[in-house]
């Protein structure tokens, strides 16, 4: 593999302004596609097999007016006024609103007499809409269709909120902010390190271009699958983080051979020979870890995962072919402002700071090794209280008007109306409707006797008398634990009581959702860890260092894992984010947490080990190599490491409770790895292993393929 990509390196060196304006096309060319043919996005939280999805798929088949994808247009009177007295306008918007398109039904609150539609002290009322469509996947045009709909309402001095799926309509979220303080604080960080303006802005220029591609291809096959609404900015998050990181290396591994006095095209060969090929390691890790989240049966979760996937490839082909590019553009003037005329000595990477801290680690490893591990374990500690759901709009910060709405459903009918549970039943074939009838009325009541109930909708029947549906207002909010426990009631309860095939969707769908991925959590971990442990082997040709590995990488993610629940379960420093509220943990997160984070642990694993295996092999000395290898990269990991930390921070900016607690897991991870594994832990452990480190059965040797990552 070295020689390809020696050779890829220097022959994209060569022809840089071919390379760089291939790229620049690719780049317009994909800015336009996704600009005329780009797709829409659309969370679909559907678990395939669920008794949810399965009570959706009948509601579509035999009874789509009773389907569709819910909200709620909510009204609010003045103070000292109620809403019954605007009536007629309300009942115009709500008219109007039902002729929209992808609207398959809109319910006035004061369609009928006496409704519960509206509140006990008459000023917040609600109507039921319906859409065909996922209302996230709807525009700012069709925001304007909706507000123009609603305007009867609000001249008449109503005040209007949407909530439920009506509050996801243009509800996608602007990164540009996070992304701008991302990149400036990367820059500065780099110019520190490199004190060369070229050597600092060819990562830069990697990464950007990397997520215009990525972003692009990501619009475009919209049109083929359904992709989340958040993965673009997932992927922003996670492309910048690796494409910076990527070249970075590229970079500094380049500038040690033009620091020697090395050729132009040698250095850049060299470069793409060893870093290029940890790049392709540690990209190909992240890749197939993240893609392992397609193991969790649950669509939303796997597109998540292959949206981020197809970013980190882009990442990779950049490093690979433009980094090197721009690096024969640019030839000397990576070099260091003030040394760039200076001949240099080979960098002495035994005896200095980093390698002299290597040493004193490696001296003493046990008391290293025992204070490290209890670090990650105190860190780890909150994990055992963790406690998974989803977040809910109460989450929201209150300038979105699903977070108002939600506050007003709360404040008229108490927070369960905010979610409601939809009872589905298959009629039985032959049945009189006299008889459906009075099975609704049967099941009813005992909705309304079971705990956590606040009330019951009256049945709704389709014309053929084949399916027939009504909603259970839990008494707690959506994300409340106890609204689960009223869903398992529902379900262990009172539905086998039932003389025909039942159902539960609406919040029955979360709770699902969370169920299929905590079921799954455990297979996706063993496959990741198998996967490196597969990985690690095969390139250092040692089985201690894939045991190694995978044991430290499992303790800094439940030290990640541990922050999150700190942080956001139980509200410590949630307010310095922007967060207001303590939310559950959604169960896809640790999910998708722990695929990118054991992912992106192989980057500065595969970058350290290959320096310290490379030394081991000029030495033989396998304490002086870890010194050697640690003197090599701490500086370029510290630095590569605070990038991609200040990167993925910059995203608590996001108002989307869900991005932040990405952006705040994935930078503590990235810190605490750097830190606390790769600069105690790996050294200790190295230095009580010895030469065993790099053992491997002779069975074992034989079978696996052989990857080079050093010269």
């Amino acid at each position: 593999m070295k020689t390809i990509l020696e050779r890829w390196g220097q022959s994209a060196a060569r022809r840089h302004w071919l390379v760089i304006v291939l790229w620049l096309v690719a780049v317009v060319g994909l800015l336009l596609g996704r600009q005329f043919f780009g797709g829409e996005l659309a969370d679909d939280y559907t678990v395939p097999g669920s008794s949810s999805a399965q009570g959706a798929d009948l509601l579509t088949k035999e009874f789509p007016q009773a389907g569709g994808y819910s909200g709620q247009l909510v009204f609010q009177a003045p103070a000292g006024k109620q809403v019954s007295a605007s009536s007629s306008a309300v009942n115009q918007a709500v008219g109007n609103a039902a002729k929209l398109p992808h609207v398959l039904t809109a319910t006035s609150p004061f369609a009928a007499a006496n409704s519960p539609l509206v509140s006990k002290n008459g000023q917040i009322a609600y109507a039921t809409i319906a859409f065909d469509v996922v209302p996230g996947s709807l525009d700012h045009s069709y925001l304007d269709q909706l507000d123009a709909a609603l305007a009867p309402a609000r001249a008449a001095g109503l005040t209007v909120e949407y909530g439920g799926g009506a509050g996801q309509i243009d509800d996608a979220t602007d990164d540009r902010s996070s992304e701008a303080v991302g990149l400036a604080l990367a820059l500065v960080l780099l110019l520190i390190m490199f004190l060369s303006l070229a050597a600092a802005v060819i990562p830069l220029v990697s990464a950007i271009v990397g997520v215009l591609v990525g972003l692009s291809i990501l619009a475009l096959l919209a049109n083929l699958f359904t992709l989340p609404t958040t993965a673009p900015t997932v992927a922003t998050l996670l492309g910048l983080g690796v494409a910076i990181d990527y070249a970075l290396f590229m970079v500094a591994r380049h500038r040690e051979g033009v620091d020697a006095r090395q050729p132009i095209l040698q250095a850049i060969g060299r470069a793409a020979a060893t870093s290029g090929a940890a790049v392709v390691v540690a990209g190909s890790t992240v890749v197939v870890a993240i893609l392992g989240l397609y193991l969790s049966g649950v669509p939303f979760v796997g597109a998540l995962g292959g949206s981020s996937a197809i970013m980190v490839v882009v990442a990779m082909c950049a490093a690979l072919t433009l980094v090197p590019a721009l690096l024969g553009l640019v030839k000397r003037a990576v070099r260091a402002w003030g040394r760039r005329d200076e001949s240099a000595a080979a960098p002495d990477h035994e005896h200095g700071l980093f390698a002299r801290w290597g040493r004193a680690v490696s001296r003493h490893p046990w008391p290293y090794a025992a204070g490290a591990t209890l670090l990650l374990l105190v860190f780890a500690l909150p994990l055992l209280k963790i406690e998974f759901g989803q977040v809910d709009a109460g989450a929201n910060p209150t300038s979105q008007t699903s977070r108002r709405a939600y506050d007003l459903l709360s404040e008229g009918f108490g927070p369960g109306a905010n979610g409601p549970i939809t009872v589905v039943v298959a009629v039985p074939q032959g049945q009189s409707s006299s008889d459906t009838q009075s099975m609704m009325n049967s099941l009813s009541q005992s909705l309304s006797k079971t705990e956590g109930v606040a009330s019951v909708s009256p049945a709704n029947v389709n014309p053929a008398n084949t399916v027939a549906v009504m909603n259970a207002t839990p008494t707690t909010a959506p994300q409340d634990d106890a609204t689960t426990d009223t869903v398992r009631r529902i379900r262990d309860d009172v539905l086998p009581t039932v003389a025909a095939t039942t159902y539960l969707t609406g919040t029955a769908q979360a709770v699902d959702f969370t169920d299929r991925i905590v079921q799954r959590l455990p297979l996706i971990i063993g496959a990741v860890v198998l996967l490196a442990l597969i990985l690690l082997t095969m390139a250092f040709r040692s089985l201690a260092i894939g045991i190694k590995a995978a044991v430290m990488n499992l303790l800094s993610v439940a030290a990640s894992y541990g922050v999150l629940v700190a942080v956001f379960q139980w509200g410590w420093g949630s307010s310095f984010i922007g967060l207001d509220e303590k939310v559950p943990i959604p169960a896809f997160v640790p999910m998708f947490m722990f695929a990118v984070i054991f992912g992106l642990s192989m980057d500065y694993e595969v970058f350290l080990l290959s320096r310290v295996h490379e030394a081991y092999g000029q030495t033989g000395d396998a304490r002086r190599s870890v010194a050697i290898g640690i003197g090599a990269t701490a500086r370029v990991i510290t630095t590569a490491a605070a990038v991609m930390i200040v990167v993925f921070a910059s995203f608590v900016l996001n108002d989307q409770p869900i991005v932040k607690m990405l952006a705040v897991g994935l930078a503590f991870s990235v810190l605490i790895d750097a830190s606390v594994v790769r600069m105690i832990l790996v050294p200790a452990v190295m230095s009580l292993l010895g030469d065993r480190a790099w053992w491997i059965p002779r069975w074992l040797d034989r079978i696996l393929p052989r990857i080079s990552l050093e010269d």
